[in-house]
C-alpha cells in the first residue's frame, strides 16, 4: 500500500490510496468513500483532481480510514496545512516539520552499519538483484554495473546488505531485495549521507565521458530567488523526484539501473539591495 510519508500532496496521496483499495475491493466507489466520510462524492472528485481542499473536520475520519498510525496521522496533518497554507512562513516550518516527521523511521544506522553509505555499490547492487531473475552468482552479476566493481568489492557489499536486512534468500541459491526501511537520523546523516552524495556526484561527473549522450543526461541551470522561497522550491524538487520514483516503481520490464543527482548550491552571498524585477533571470545549460 502507499505510504503517506513519500508524499508533499495530501491529495495525491488520497488519490492513490483510493485506487489502491479499488484494487483490494471493487465496489469501492466515490459515493461508498462519501458515505464513510460525508463529503460530497462530486468533491471528492475535485479534490482528488487539486481542484479544492477537504474540510479540517473531515481528516479524522480519512486517517481512520487510511489506517494510519499516529506518526503518519500527524504527517497527514501537517501535510494538509501545508498543502493549503500560502504564508511563506508558515510553509517553511510546516516544511521542515514534515521533514522530521520523515526521519522517525521505525530503524536507525548504528555505527557499523554506516558501511552501506560508504560506497555507491551498496546500492546499485541491491536494485541490480531486484530486476535479475538468476542472482545467484553475485561477482558475476555485479560486474554489469557501470563502473564494474571486483569480486571481493561485490562479496563485501552482499554481506553488508544483508546484515541490514535488505536481501534475503530467494530459495534457488540466489537473493530477493526486502522492503526494510532505513533510516539515518540527524548527525548520522550528516556524516554518512554526505559521503554518499559525493560518491555519487563523481560518478556523474565521470559518466560525462564514460556514456554517450543517448544514455544519460545531464543539464545545469543558474537563475535567481529569494532566499525565503528556498522551502518551495526544495517542495518542488522532491515533488519531482517522488514523482519520478511512482513511475519507475510502475515499470514492469525495468533492465538497467540508474542514478540521479539534484544539486542546488549557493553561487552567490545574499544581496542586501536587491534590485527589483519582475523576472528573475535564468541561464540554462544542457551537457551534450
Amino acid at each position: 500500500m502507499v505510504d503517506v510519508l513519500e508524499y508533499l500532496e495530501y491529495r495525491d496521496f488520497l488519490k492513490d490510496w483510493f485506487a489502491e483499495s479499488k484494487k483490494d475491493n471493487p465496489f469501492t466507489s466515490y459515493r461508498y468513500l462519501s458515505q464513510k466520510t460525508g463529503v460530497d462524492p462530486a468533491w471528492l472528485v475535485r479534490v482528488f483532481q487539486k481542484g479544492g481542499h477537504l474540510n479540517e473536520d473531515s481528516l479524522p475520519v480519512f486517517i481512520r480510514l487510511c489506517k494510519l498510525d499516529d506518526r503518519r496521522a500527524e504527517y497527514f496533518k501537517t501535510l494538509y496545512r501545508f498543502n493549503k497554507t500560502k504564508a511563506k512562513q508558515a510553509l517553511s516550518e510546516l516544511y521542515y516539520k514534515l521533514m522530521e516527521l520523515r526521519e522517525m523511521e521505525t530503524r536507525v544506522l548504528t555505527e557499523p552499519e554506516l558501511a552501506y553509505f560508504g560506497s555507491w555499490s551498496c546500492a546499485a547492487l541491491r536494485a541490480l538483484i531486484g530486476i535479475t531473475k538468476d542472482t545467484s552468482d553475485i561477482p558475476e552479476l555485479a560486474s554489469h554495473l557501470n563502473p564494474p566493481i571486483s569480486h571481493d568489492e561485490a562479496r563485501s557489499a552482499l554481506e553488508i546488505l544483508k546484515k541490514l536486512g535488505l536481501v534475503a534468500p530467494d530459495g534457488n541459491g540466489g537473493w530477493n531485495i526486502t522492503d526494510q526501511i532505513l533510516s539515518t537520523g540527524g548527525e548520522v546523516k550528516s556524516r554518512a549521507v554526505r559521503d554518499f552524495h559525493r560518491h555519487t556526484i563523481e560518478l556523474a561527473q565521470e559518466s560525462i565521458d564514460r556514456h554517450q549522450p543517448e544514455e544519460r543526461d545531464i543539464s545545469s541551470v543558474v537563475f535567481t530567488a529569494a532566499e525565503e522561497d528556498l522551502p518551495e522550491i526544495k517542495h518542488r524538487i522532491e515533488e519531482f523526484r517522488r514523482g519520478l520514483l511512482q513511475f519507475a516503481r510502475k515499470s514492469e520490464r525495468a533492465d538497467r539501473v540508474y542514478a540521479l543527482n539534484i544539486a542546488m548550491f549557493p553561487l552567490s552571498d545574499r544581496v542586501d539591495d536587491p534590485a527589483t524585477a519582475e523576472d528573475s533571470p535564468a541561464t540554462p545549460k544542457k551537457e551534450g
